[in-house]
């Protein structure tokens, strides 16, 4: 048995659906769970999804987690607990993977998966940066060396101790906090070849081709049909695209630097769009403390940024 799992608010539960559809497309013998980390009715969702809670994790101080995380942070702290959880469930599963939400799949990917590795890490970069004032190699260190909207693992011994130690360490150390060296669930992904030595870095060009991968990768349409350097296009992620995302969030102008990125982008926003229409969801996520931080977010850091140009300015006469 194979399953992938999202894990997913309201606030994206659009987008979780649209993955769900390329699963089912592109995936057909994948069970498909979406980790729901708010209150909405399972009812909504179609047959095809097959719903946990967050509220049957038994999460070890849950109920702090949902008083002092933020929305975006609490879902992304879930995810090691919703994986532990369907591997309870599912002691015959062989191998399970974690998409974000965002991520739609445009072809089958168990071709990349070799026999011989138990975890299959996605990189946030495969090369250099090249140079550009949006995206910088600092920027890829803080949000860590791995891509948290993409991996999988095959259960073993080694498998789940790693996801166990990964779990608990997001109960208080999953904020959004680059300062204190914390991202989300994200820079925990750095320790995974200590704990899983048979780790496999997915490297090839069509994986997970999103903000992350614009600089270096160069994405074409060919017909009905896309590739990126040559291999076909296997999945995208539109992280910081359509919503707020804490990390990728400030990079959305590279959108831009690909024409057909920009161009499935806008195909994806039509796709979410009418998933949105349909499911008539309102309200704010039933935990964690609620963020309006998305309206002139951009342009409060752009104010930020001058007043700390003065201050440093100031010091230095």
């Amino acid at each position: 048995m194979n399953i992938i799992y999202t894990v997913c608010n309201r606030t994206n539960l659009a987008h979780a659906l649209a993955l769900a559809d390329s699963v089912i497309q592109h995936q057909p013998g994948y069970i498909f769970y979406l980790g729901l980390v708010d209150s909405i009715s399972t009812e909504v969702l179609p047959q095809h999804v097959k719903p946990l809670l967050a509220t049957e994790l038994a999460i070890p101080g849950w109920d702090k987690m949902a008083a002092d995380y933020y929305d975006f942070e609490i879902v992304p702290a879930c995810r090691p607990w919703f994986a532990l959880e369907i591997l309870k469930k599912h002691p015959e599963c062989e191998q399970l993977t974690f998409l974000a939400p965002t991520v739609f799949l445009k072809k089958s990917f168990d071709g990349l998966l070799d026999a011989g590795s138990e975890m299959f890490l996605t990189p946030n970069i495969s090369a250099p940066l090249k140079s550009s004032p949006i995206l910088d190699d600092k920027r890829i260190l803080n949000a860590g060396m791995y891509h948290s909207g993409s991996w999988t693992l095959r259960p073993s011994e080694k498998t789940v101790a790693m996801l166990e130690w990964w779990a608990h360490r997001t109960i208080d150390r999953a904020h959004f906090d680059l300062c204190n060296g914390m991202n989300t669930d994200q820079l925990w992904l750095n320790y995974v070849p200590v704990w899983v030595p048979a780790t496999t870095t997915l490297h090839y060009a069509g994986w997970h081709y999103g903000l992350n991968a614009v600089l270096n990768k160069n994405l074409v349409t060919k017909g009905s049909q896309h590739e990126v350097d040559g291999q076909p296009l296997i999945s995208l992620d539109f992280a910081g695209l359509g919503h707020f995302d804490p990390i990728w969030s400030d990079h959305a102008p590279l959108v831009t630097e690909n024409k057909a990125f920009q161009a499935l982008f806008m195909d994806y926003q039509r796709i979410v769009m009418k998933k949105k229409y349909e499911l008539e969801l309102t309200g704010e996520p039933a935990f964690g403390k609620y963020a309006n931080i998305a309206p002139n977010r951009l342009m409060r850091k752009g104010i930020a940024a001058k007043l700390k140009g003065l201050t440093t300015f100031i010091d230095q006469f």
